[in-house]
């Protein structure tokens, strides 16, 4: 039974309230009064200031806002009966193929911002990926965010998990005989050396 499904709509809202955070938080707060500051000596000096300083921020601005649009319409979620297929990108686009025999962990993480929106992000570690991220924790292979009903999303896939053996699991038992086969091969060398006594 494959499910598909998108980023809710409401993540392009997020996107929006964290570009105005950062342009305030960052750029504004200190912007504002050197221009004003650059006015109070000359007027060309104010509009030359004012020019270096918010241009390259509009022009910033206007991409976000034109990215977070076509970011939200690229991105794709496919459970399907044996994997997950996570596909996005507006000018790089990526696509993860995680099989669900591979999955080792499956987090929740809601920031303070995006639960006042509802959404959250899981992310989807599994057995023997190496990701790792530049403050050193380990990176997720997958990630489904931007999702508003994420705690149903992870019940399907964890359910997906316990239906599939997880190839870390079937490969040691391939090591590690159970003991009724140890048993059978043993029977079987006592009917041997039986047999080759007579």
């Amino acid at each position: 039974m494959e499910k598909e499904f998108g980023a809710d709509p409401k993540l392009k809202k997020l996107y929006r309230a964290y570009l105005a955070l950062v342009t305030i938080g960052v750029f504004l707060w200190w912007m504002i009064p050197v221009v004003a500051v650059a006015f109070s000596f000359e007027m060309l000096t104010g509009v030359v200031a004012a020019l270096v300083s918010f241009v390259p921020l509009l022009i910033a601005v206007a991409i976000a806002l034109y990215w977070i649009p076509n970011f939200h319409s690229s991105i794709n979620y496919v459970l399907e009966d044996d994997e997950i297929i996570v596909t996005k990108g507006v000018w790089w686009k990526t696509k993860s193929v995680v099989p669900y025999n591979r999955i080792t962990n499956v987090n929740i993480y809601q920031g303070p911002i995006s639960r006042h929106f509802g959404l959250g992000r899981l992310s989807i570690q599994t057995a023997g990926f190496s990701g790792v991220s530049s403050s050193g924790h380990k990176t997720a292979e997958a990630e489904i965010f931007g999702v508003e009903n994420f705690e149903e999303i992870k019940d399907m896939v964890m359910k997906f998990v316990k239906g599939i053996k997880p190839v870390a699991v079937e490969a040691e038992a391939e090591a590690r005989p159970s003991k009724d086969i140890n048993e059978q091969i043993l029977q079987e060398l006592r009917r041997i050396r039986k047999a080759a006594e007579k």
